[in-house]
């Protein structure tokens, strides 16, 4: 790690405890081989941002995950400020601060839009997996000793070609876009700790389910994750998920994000109400964030950006039905 990326990192630290992984310098190393340019910003009194830009001819839109660290009303106004000076037509704030924020955001011009990144997770306070195990919902622990009885195995790796495969059966079932193995080669290679978790039928003959694991800061975080749908009389997803969670603990992490469930009281209409339903089983704590915000600085640039995202949207849409 280079001493501008340590500094990066004790700075984010000191900001926040834990400090949060998509503000992490391997976090926009990830991004900026991902077509996005990264500039690293100090705002005041300690509060530092990292953000994604992008260029659509002379028009830059920025966009923050997770941050600015701390996310305050006045660190909020120096990134305008910043983006101002920077001549950004957009940017998109998604801030790591509970829903309440949100006023902050709209008395600052900003409008709320779809989220990058889940406003709505669970988060396990983690334990020795022996006591973690008992705090699980009767369901779920069943299926984890099922699959443990029939001979699931489960191995920690860094297999991104099995996990594209495993995400594009859930793609094909669910009629979803996920990454593609480029950018989970990216992520198991430049993030410092990350991992697959693998559970394969007895024999090592065929793999079932796979999810992938990034550890920061103590958190563990459940980025992605795929299941073929075949053998599920063994519980192959349960055992993934099992193996990749209590890994976390046993390696001393202090909790684990399950990195998206669908909002309170969602109805069985939801598209995510049976992930959410399979997570909340693991127990945890729902923690909602402030969500998603956008604010146009400049209106000839922000539509100029509008056109290129609904054609590039028109074109994955065309992929996608490809046969």
């Amino acid at each position: 790690m280079s001493d501008d990326a340590q500094r990066w990192d004790a700075e984010l630290a000191q900001a926040a405890s834990p400090a949060p992984l998509l503000q992490s310098w391997a976090w926009g190393e990830v991004q900026s081989r991902s077509g996005w340019k990264v500039e690293r910003v100090r705002l005041t009194r300690g509060a530092i941002v990292s953000v994604q830009l992008r260029s659509v001819g002379p028009a830059r839109e920025a966009y923050v995950p997770r941050g600015p660290v701390l996310a305050s009303s006045e660190s909020i106004d120096w990134l305008i400020a910043w983006a101002r000076n920077s001549k950004i037509a957009r940017i998109v704030v998604e801030p790591e601060a509970p829903e309440e924020f949100s006023e902050v955001m709209t008395e600052r011009g900003f409008v709320r839009v779809a989220p990058t990144q889940p406003q709505h997770t669970r988060i396990i306070k983690l334990m020795p997996p022996d006591e973690l195990l008992k705090t699980f919902r009767h369901g779920r622990r069943y299926n984890i000793r099922t699959g443990q009885k029939r001979g699931v195995v489960v191995e920690e790796g860094k297999d991104a070609a099995e996990l594209a495969r495993q995400s594009a059966a859930v793609e094909r079932r669910e009629a979803i876009r996920l990454p593609d193995r480029r950018y989970y080669d990216l992520l198991l290679n430049l993030l410092p700790w990350c991992r697959t978790y693998t559970a394969y039928a007895q024999g090592k003959r065929e793999p079932l389910a796979t999810v992938l694991v990034a550890r920061h800061a103590g958190r563990a975080y459940s980025l992605f994750a795929g299941r073929s749908g075949a053998r599920r009389e063994l519980m192959g997803n349960d055992l993934a998920w099992w193996s990749a969670i209590s890994s976390a603990a046993e390696a001393g992490c202090h909790d684990f994000d399950l990195w998206g469930v669908p909002p309170p009281n969602a109805g069985p209409g939801h598209p995510w109400h049976g992930l959410g339903f399979f997570k909340s089983e693991f127990g945890g704590e729902e923690i909602a964030y402030a969500g998603a915000w956008e604010l146009i600085l400049g209106g000839g640039g922000a539509a100029l950006l509008g056109m290129e995202r609904k054609t590039r949207a028109f074109i994955r849409g065309l992929k996608r039905n490809i046969p």
